[in-house]
């Protein structure tokens, strides 16, 4: 004798409906960019949003340069002076002042752009590093 299971059949709570899908079509949802997420990785989009580079974008400040040297050695970071001179004219300018320079190293530390795949491990290492010693200088 054969025996058939029930098919299952979803019972009304009145809280919230739910649609039944695959895992299949779960999954294709999941790959699918949010709305305008698309928009925001395409070059035009940053190209419009973005301001016009400064020269100080691509090299350091004479004032960075005088922060860098303060900096103990090992604390100073120098793969991100090469790869982001802006970042670090911006920390310099900051650092004189403890509540610009905390908000400015959370910034770059906890970037909450939409789309940015953040900076690379090896700066991501050198902001910590500055972030560890920024909040043991006083206030």
């Amino acid at each position: 004798m054969k025996t058939t299971q029930p098919q299952y059949v979803p019972r009304k709570s009145g809280l919230m409906d739910f649609e039944p899908v695959s895992v299949d079509a779960a999954r294709a949802s999941l790959d699918e960019l949010p709305h305008g997420m698309a928009a925001m990785l395409s070059n035009q989009y940053w190209e419009k949003v973005r301001r016009a580079p400064l020269a100080t974008d691509r090299a350091l400040t004479g004032r960075a340069m005088e922060w860098m040297g303060r900096l103990p050695a090992p604390l100073r970071p120098v793969i991100t002076c090469e790869r982001y001179a802006r970042i670090v004219n911006s920390l310099a300018a900051a650092w004189g002042d403890p509540h610009a320079r905390a908000d400015c190293l959370e910034h770059l530390i906890n970037d909450r752009r939409r789309g940015r795949r953040g900076f690379p491990p090896d700066v991501e290492r050198e902001l910590h590093q500055l972030a560890r010693y920024a909040s043991t200088l006083p206030r």
